[in-house]
């Protein structure tokens, strides 16, 4: 487990969710390099939760991983389409192929 995430989540929240809250505010700080790696363990630690892989993905898309982020936008479009969320999963897979066209 990396230093980043050791710190235990308030009572009642989910790891996820801590590590997203914490990528949030190094984001807004202008830690993207933190903000992605917190992001990441965040997806990979909640295999089901598209939302979290789509953050995933468009933070990479900010700092120019733009395999990386069509790969987890791809994921996230997956999980959408899985889950019946047609239309978010159509919206997904549109910039995870735009993310690759730019690549």
């Amino acid at each position: 487990m990396s230093k980043l995430s050791r710190q235990t989540p308030p009572e009642g929240e989910s790891s996820a969710s801590a590590l997203c809250r914490r990528a949030l505010r190094h984001r807004r700080r202008g830690e993207e390099r933190r903000a992605l790696v917190l992001l990441r363990e965040a997806a990979h630690s909640s295999h089901g939760d598209a939302h979290l892989w789509a953050q995933y993905g468009v933070q990479c898309l900010r700092m120019g991983r733009k395999e990386h982020g069509a790969k987890a936008l791809a994921q996230a479009a997956w999980l959408r389409e899985r889950a019946g969320q047609h239309r978010r999963a159509a919206v997904t897979r549109a910039l995870a192929s735009e993310a690759l066209r730019a690549a």
